[in-house]
């Protein structure tokens, strides 16, 4: 159980509403724009230009922000599925739901 699941709806969906703002804030500032300056440093084809370790510098930081998006994403899908399986409870009852994200329960 994380602590997540102990925190009432409302701060979770705080929480969560903070994770998707911070997710799209890091994918239009960070990610993008290192994305196309990879892109465009693609297309030149004069190393005295652009040279091998610039290209790898471009990888290394796509690669970063990726790996943060993919954290931060990680994070936020944990807030909502939680979000989710409580409003399952409480529109369906606690009883109906046995088992209803478990794949080991037919």
């Amino acid at each position: 159980m994380t602590d997540s699941q102990h925190m009432p709806l409302s701060e979770r969906l705080r929480k969560a509403e903070y994770y998707a703002r911070e997710l799209s804030e890091h994918l239009r500032q960070s990610y993008l724009p290192r994305l196309r300056d990879l892109r465009s440093a693609s297309k030149v084809f004069d190393e005295v230009e652009v040279s091998d370790q610039q290209m790898l510098d471009r990888m290394r930081n796509v690669l970063q922000a990726d790996e943060f998006a993919s954290e931060v994403y990680a994070t936020l899908n944990t807030h909502l599925e939680i979000i989710r399986d409580e409003m399952q409870q409480f529109v369906h009852g606690e009883d109906n739901n046995v088992g209803l994200n478990d794949p080991t329960v037919s």
